[in-house]
Parts: C-alpha cells; sequence; structure tokens
C-alpha cells in the first residue's frame, strides 16, 4: 500500500512538471509575439483604413445608385405607362403607384403630380389618403424645379413619425408645351441605412451619414439619429464641413480620406469620410482604437514561426495526454460499454497507478462485486423455482392421472369389444377412429399440463423479448389448476384490447406472476375469487393479483419484501418468493407493491414498461 502511494504521487507531480515546462517554453514566444505587433501595427492600420475607405465607397456607391435607380425607373414607368398616366382613371394611377411602393421597400409615400401643380393621385405605406387630402403646389419650389424638366433631391426633415426622410422629384415629358407632370418620392433614410448595414464591416465599426449642414440623417445605430445625436466634435464631420463649396449648399468632391481622431463619442477612432455624389450628402466610417486593434491577432503574418513553435508544443502536449489520459479514458468507457450489454466478465487492464488507474482498480472490483451479487440473484431464483416446482408437483399429478385413467379405460373397453364384436363391424361403426381421437386428445392434454412444467422449471440463460402478457397469465393458471379446483376457487380474468407487448424476459415473468397467484390462492384455503386485471395506462402495463382471503396487518406490510420473512406456517414457503419477484420486476424497470385491499384480501400490483418499439410507434 505504501509502495502505490508513493508511485500515485509521483505521477501526479510529473505531470504538474510536464505542465509547468510547457507554459515556461510558452512564455519567451509571447514575449516575441508583443515585439512583432509594434512592428505590424502600422501594416494594420493601413490595412483597416482601407477596408474602411472601401466600405465608405460602397455606401457612397449604394445611396447614389439607390437615388438613380428610383429616378430611371420612375422614368421608365412615365413613358410604358404613358396611357394611365395621361388618363382620367384614379384606380388606374393608383394601382401604378402602390407597385411603385411595392417594389421599392425604402419609399414612405409617392405623389404623381399633374402638369399644373395639382396633385391628382398620392398613396401612402403608413396611412390612407383621400382626395381631400391632395393639394395645389404650382407655385412651390418643387414643382418649378420639375417644370423646368430637372429632377431634384430635397433635404432631410424629420416626419410625423419622428424619422429622416427627403424628397426625390422626376419630372415627365420636357419643358413648357411638352411638360406632362411628374413624381415625387419619399423616401425613408431609416430604410435605407437597413440596407447599408447589410454591408460587412469590421467589428465595432459604424457608419453615419451627414447631409450639406453635418447634421446626423443615418447611421447604424439608428437610435443615434432618434436622439438627434449631435456629431459635429467628429474631426471626420468636421473636414466635410470645411470642405463645402462656395454657396454652401454642398460639399466639393473628395477622395475618401483615411485619418486616426477623436470622435464625437471621445474615443479614439479609425476614421474615412468622403462625398455621396447626386444627393451632395457625406459618410463617415469610424472604428474605435480598441476594437481596430483587436484584429492584429488574425493579421500577424509575420508570427509563422512563432505559431509553428506554438503547434507544435500543442501538438506534443495533446500526443501526451492522448497516450496518457485518452486512451485509459477510452478504454474505461469502452468497458462502461459492455457491462451496459450485460457482459460482467468484462475487466480493463491496468497500466498506471496514477489517478485513472486506482479509477479502473475500483471499476474492475466494482463489475466483480456486481457479478458476484448476479450470480447469487441467479441461484436464489433458480432455488425459487424448484421450490414452486415441489409445490406444484403434486396438483400437476393429480391432473395428469385423469387422462391416464380415461386412457387406461379407453384401452381395456376397446379390448374388450375385440374379444366379443367383429372388428370390421367395429371398423364401420367409426368407433376405432372414435376411441383413437379420444386417445390422442387424453395425451395431448398430459402432454400441455407437463410443458409447462417443464417450461417453468428450466433454468435458461436470461433473454429478453416481446411478450405479450394474458398468455403468461393463461401459462400461469395452467400451472395451477389443481388447487384452484380443489379449493373451489373462482377466477376472473380481466383486460381490455389492445394490450401492448412489453420487454423482458419470459420465464423471470411467469415467476413473478406465478409467485403472486400462488401466494393468493394460499390465502384461500377455504375458497374465494382470484382475480386478475391487465391495466394499459400511458407508457406502463400493470398486472392486478387480489384475492378475497384475510389480508396482511399493516405493521407486517413493510416487511413483505425481505428475504426469508413469510406469514405461512413452517414448511409451506421459503420467504424467498417476494424478495425474488421484487429483484426480478425492477430488472425489467418496474416496481412492484403489496397492500391491503379495500374491501377483503390482498392486492398485488406489478407495474412494467411497454416496448420500446411500441413508444416509438406510438410517437410516430
Amino acid at each position: 500500500m505504501k509502495k502505490q502511494t508513493r508511485s500515485y504521487w509521483y505521477n501526479s507531480i510529473k505531470l504538474r512538471l510536464m505542465l509547468m515546462m510547457i507554459i515556461i517554453s510558452i512564455i519567451p514566444l509571447l514575449f516575441l509575439g508583443f515585439y512583432n505587433m509594434k512592428i505590424i501595427k502600422k501594416e494594420v492600420e493601413a490595412s483597416i483604413h482601407k477596408q474602411h475607405a472601401l466600405t465608405a465607397s460602397r455606401v457612397s456607391y449604394a445611396v447614389s445608385d439607390l437615388v438613380k435607380t428610383l429616378q430611371t425607373s420612375l422614368e421608365t414607368i412615365s413613358l410604358t405607362n404613358s396611357e394611365v398616366f395621361d388618363g382620367d382613371d384614379v384606380k388606374q394611377k393608383e394601382n401604378l403607384l402602390y407597385s411603385v411602393l411595392k417594389n421599392f421597400p425604402h419609399l414612405e409615400e409617392i405623389v404623381m403630380v399633374s402638369s399644373h401643380g395639382e396633385e391628382v393621385v398620392k398613396v401612402s405605406k403608413r396611412y390612407a389618403i383621400s382626395s381631400k387630402d391632395l393639394k395645389l403646389m404650382p407655385e412651390e419650389v418643387q414643382f418649378q424645379k420639375l417644370k423646368q424638366g430637372k429632377f431634384f433631391i430635397g433635404s432631410p426633415k424629420i416626419d410625423i413619425d419622428n424619422q429622416i426622410v427627403f424628397d426625390l422629384g422626376v419630372p415627365v415629358g420636357g419643358i413648357n408645351e411638352d411638360f406632362r407632370g411628374g413624381f415625387i418620392a419619399k423616401i425613408s433614410l431609416r430604410q435605407v441605412m437597413q440596407e447599408i448595414s447589410s454591408i460587412e464591416i469590421s467589428d465595432g465599426s459604424y457608419i453615419m451619414l451627414v447631409d450639406e449642414k453635418g447634421e446626423l440623417i443615418g447611421h447604424s445605430d439608428y437610435s443615434q439619429v432618434l436622439r438627434r445625436q449631435d456629431v459635429f466634435k467628429s474631426k471626420g464631420v468636421g473636414n466635410l464641413l470645411k470642405s463645402k463649396t462656395d454657396d454652401g449648399s454642398h460639399f466639393k468632391t473628395l477622395e475618401f480620406n483615411p485619418i486616426t481622431y477623436k470622435s464625437y463619442t471621445g474615443e479614439d477612432v479609425l476614421g474615412v469620410y468622403g462625398l455621396i455624389p447626386m444627393v451632395g450628402w457625406g459618410v463617415v466610417v469610424e472604428q474605435p482604437l480598441v476594437n481596430a486593434y483587436a484584429t492584429l491577432s488574425t493579421m500577424l503574418s509575420q508570427l509563422n514561426l512563432v505559431l509553428f513553435l506554438i503547434i507544435l508544443t500543442i501538438t506534443s502536449l495533446g500526443l501526451f495526454f492522448i497516450f496518457q489520459f485518452i486512451r485509459p479514458v477510452e478504454e474505461l468507457a469502452a468497458g462502461v460499454a459492455s457491462v451496459k450489454r450485460g457482459d460482467l466478465d468484462y475487466q480493463i487492464p491496468k497500466q498506471s497507478n496514477d489517478e485513472l488507474g486506482l479509477v479502473i482498480e475500483a471499476f474492475n472490483e466494482m463489475i466483480g462485486e456486481i457479478k458476484k451479487k448476479r450470480d447469487n440473484e441467479k441461484v436464489a431464483i433458480q432455488a425459487e423455482k424448484r421450490a414452486a416446482v415441489g409445490v406444484l408437483a403434486a396438483g400437476v399429478a393429480h391432473e395428469i392421472n385423469n387422462p391416464m385413467n380415461n386412457l387406461g379405460f379407453y384401452a381395456d373397453d376397446l379390448l374388450e369389444r375385440l374379444e366379443t364384436e367383429n372388428i370390421d363391424e367395429l371398423k364401420e361403426e367409426g368407433v376405432f377412429k372414435e376411441y383413437l381421437l379420444s386417445i390422442r386428445e387424453q395425451i395431448h392434454r398430459c402432454t400441455d399440463i407437463t410443458q409447462s412444467l417443464l417450461n417453468y422449471s428450466r433454468e435458461v440463460k436470461s433473454q429478453d423479448k416481446e411478450v405479450y402478457i394474458p398468455h403468461i397469465v393463461n401459462e400461469v393458471l395452467k400451472l395451477v389448476k389443481y388447487p384452484i379446483n380443489k379449493q373451489n376457487i373462482e377466477v376472473d380474468l380481466q383486460w381490455q384490447e389492445p394490450l401492448p407487448y412489453v420487454f423482458v424476459d419470459e420465464s423471470q415473468l411467469q415467476q413473478v406472476i406465478l409467485n403472486l397467484v400462488t401466494n393468493a390462492l394460499d390465502a384461500m384455503s377455504g375458497g374465494g375469487v382470484l382475480t386478475i386485471r391487465l391495466i394499459y395506462e400511458g407508457k406502463l402495463i400493470g398486472i392486478e393479483v387480489v384475492d378475497t382471503g384475510e389480508g396482511i396487518l399493516e405493521q407486517n406490510l413493510k416487511h413483505v419484501f425481505d428475504p426469508f420473512y413469510t406469514t405461512k406456517p413452517v414448511g409451506k414457503g421459503t420467504g424467498l418468493g417476494l424478495a425474488i419477484s421484487q429483484v426480478i420486476v425492477e430488472r425489467m424497470g418496474g416496481i412492484i407493491s403489496l397492500e391491503n385491499n379495500k374491501e377483503v384480501g390482498i392486492k398485488a400490483n406489478v407495474w412494467l414498461p411497454i416496448a420500446a418499439e411500441v413508444i416509438k410507434n406510438e410517437t410516430i
């Protein structure tokens, strides 16, 4: 024992030393990594700036393309649906505008304007609009631009739903006499930002849109727009404002310039800003430096040697644990699986005296104890069977005696008639056939009785299969037919179809039912009623065996499953029947109980799970 303890601690300390050596070997690699981070920091910043510039360019293109696409679509619609535009059918015009709303998710509202400046039709995604809501706009600036044959983009503004929108006007026809009217569409910048947010950006980055005044009109986090967030403190926005045209209405054309600065949030950011053509707004993409530098681990291309050493170290560590830890664990898992399948002879080879070795040793000892217990239970079950066979022998002998007497009678009578009567006449009258059929019937009767007893007493290897309980009950009743008739006991067998199968060992279930029935018959020596009910509830089948005997005192009920406990006279029982029945039922995944019946006698209950295949079919 002392030697084993020393080996145990030796293996544990060795494991700790190896882990310490691995950690010490990694520390220099970490210092080398930090040194190289400084070298590639500038390369990372340049890479992120380039990515942000690309993102800003894509946003600029997306907004410009959205406006251009809508403009082109409205112009195409006016050309391809001129009869609708110039006609008097208001319903057709509404349908035309609704189709435009459906195809452009960022549109909130669209108006068709006549050549005289009156709103002919207006449709909205949010509100129902009637003819009373239409207005005249011949003097408004928007209509005057349309009349000049120019499309226009209005300044962003807040609508009644507290969201940022802007107008897009598209004329129909030319100028003067060729002018036929136009469309004015209201576009939601919130919807536009939702489309822009689908653009893949770096972790922690955000996109801002600002108008020509530098006010925030779009943000990846739209709540910033709703809060009217002031973004003037962002240096990217400030540089955009400095680049205004001489009249101050638009930004000058700018490249997407990357810089590092403080944003309106007070954080240091990597930022890119530039112009959005057509609309005259600006786009700013910013990423906090904290998030930007967090990506360094994915861009350390110069640390290939370090990565190789780390991988080599990890591989070595993995191989160590595979041979020293994983293999015994797999063997232990294989042992558990083998025992689960019922193989109690399986032994896991012990290869070391470390912690896993001790576990494996304890596992083997546990399996040995379980095997001994199973063997003892098997012997006890078989002994109880043989004891029951002895009890049943007299009854079986009496049952066989009756058909044997009948066989003797038929043989004697036939011999006597052969001496006194004509053989041909007996044959013609069918006497031979009648006697032979009777003899065969009596032989089958004897065979049936003896076969039932043999099936019960035979020692067979436990084998679970699908079993139909009524068949087992009928076999048991055949074995106890003699005491039932002798004691003048009435049998009441009750069940309702369909009754599912159970997955158990047929011989052992027969032993349990026979034990309960025998106990019930012993309790009714002066006659009575034996009731056997088969009940199907949920995923369980219940077997109730009820007698009309005297019952058991309540203080004795708690002892009925104790080995060698019995209330029968000396020499009448072993006291093991209920104890063994409990072991068998619990092994089948069921429960067994005994209680005094409410009316008279004892009620024994056995509940067993139905076969798994039945449960599967019910689920399907």
